[in-house]
């Protein structure tokens, strides 16, 4: 619970953690690693290593272990006048209802400044805008550290991050952050053959949870009470759009419509994963896409009535996106749309959680398939493949890359693990729509 007493907040510190869901498999993880459940505060017998003994494998831990298995997003503060624990956990509510929740790329453990974390295999754009737009958002509620402590961190602080302690009171955040799971405390006293064991014992540790996808899906509150006391959790905020949107995109011969058909054909029974059907002014037999088909007229009839969540022009055709696909994302689904790379800015601001998967070929392999397939006139296959080059590379927006220059189930089995990765473990919730 929040502290309620005036006089215990006015003592107490707060932070804004990610912690994982109570129970899942990273909570129990992170609960047996460290030796303590955050949320409960109580003890759990701690993963021992052989090669380590039980006492000193505790000693590596203990720092870790007061604050409990979180990743941060705004570091610990004491709270501003005027403000109390209730009206911060208010705040974060309205915060997380605007946050759009996504899975973690897969965690690895490193060694960051002297310490073992787990961190993300690959950068993510969206953990350092959450964790700015965070720091920023609710930092009404933060004290300013006072001259003791601001004289204490900025030994050995670069020019940069002198500035960022100055401004926001700490200073590891904005283009200093680096999201991360502290595993240990400090390792540079430890003998190196410890420093080895560690390390394979939070391998091996982490090694069957490969497949438990890691949701960044809520915010909690971490207080503590009194200085050097551990850290518990008294709130956890929950984001209000929870479902995936993976956003498939590619040049033309990229391949991208077959490649969507052989996934959904492998995944009929999915009760998580839904596929949006494209309305599109082209004859309803044109091409591979099973669309739904129709003329300017009716395009812009649908359009006045609102029936669009993204429309755009492209190749000569008009293309919408039906707002069903909001009602699904609302309900916790995976929703798979078939995009395209002009209008990704713009589904990007309207769907922050949205995933790009850019599928390419080399430049003769897409020629190849523009003439084979026979929908266009040369002068339209000319065309298409001038968009392309005019497009540009938009590879390093995509949350995946998947070259499609060989048989199908090469490029399907890495787009099929990407958008299933997750899908089983987010709760269920009821959702209307038939597919």
């Amino acid at each position: 619970m929040l502290a309620g007493g005036r006089e215990t907040f006015m003592t107490a510190r707060y932070a804004l953690y990610f912690a994982p869901e109570r129970d899942s498999g990273w909570d129990r993880f992170g609960a047996n690693w460290l030796g303590r459940c955050a949320a409960s505060g109580r003890e759990v017998p701690q993963s021992h290593i052989e090669s380590v003994q039980a006492g000193a494998f505790a000693s590596l831990t203990a720092a870790p272990r007061r604050y409990g298995f979180h990743a941060t997003l705004k570091p610990p503060f004491r709270l501003a006048a005027g403000t109390s624990p209730v009206a911060l956990a208010q705040a974060l509510d309205r915060f997380c209802a605007r946050q759009a929740a996504f899975c973690l790329p897969p965690l690895v453990v490193a060694e960051l400044d002297g310490f073992l974390a787990l961190v993300p295999s690959i950068a993510d754009a969206r953990i350092d805008a959450l964790a700015a737009a965070c720091v920023r958002g609710l930092d009404r509620f933060r004290a300013p550290p006072g001259a003791a402590e601001l004289a204490r961190r900025r030994s050995g602080l670069s020019a940069r991050e002198d500035s960022l302690l100055q401004r926001w009171g700490y200073p590891y955040l904005m283009d200093r952050f680096r999201f991360h799971f502290s595993l240990t405390g400090s390792l540079r006293e430890a003998p190196p053959p410890v420093v080895a064991a560690v390390r394979a014992a939070a391998c091996a540790a982490i090694a069957p949870l490969a497949d438990e996808p890691l949701q960044l899906d809520a915010l909690c509150i971490f207080e503590e009470a009194r200085d050097g006391a551990e850290l518990r959790i008294v709130h956890r905020a929950r984001f209000g759009h929870r479902g995936r949107l993976i956003y498939v995109m590619g040049p033309s011969g990229a391949g991208k419509d077959r490649l969507l058909e052989w996934l959904r054909a492998r995944l009929p029974q999915s009760p998580r994963v839904w596929f949006a059907q494209r309305t599109i002014t082209r004859p309803a037999h044109a091409g591979t896409e099973s669309h739904v088909a129709a003329t300017d007229a009716e395009f812009d009839g649908a359009l006045a009535r609102g029936a669009f969540s993204m429309h755009w022009r492209a190749n000569g055709h008009r293309y919408g996106i039906g707002r069903e696909i909001e009602r699904w994302l609302s309900a916790g689904q995976t929703v798979v749309v078939n995009g395209s790379r002009a209008y990704l800015a713009v589904a990007r601001a309207k769907f922050p959680q949205l995933e790009a998967v850019h599928v390419v070929a080399p430049a003769e392999v897409l020629q190849s398939r523009i003439v084979r397939r026979g929908r266009e006139s040369h002068a339209e296959a000319a065309r298409r493949l001038a968009r392309n080059a005019q497009l540009g590379d938009v590879s390093r927006e995509a949350a995946l890359l998947l070259v499609n220059d060989g048989p199908i189930e090469h490029a399907g089995a890495q787009l099929a693990a990407f958008v299933t990765r997750g899908a089983a473990h987010l709760s269920p919730l009821p959702c209307e729509e038939a597919r």
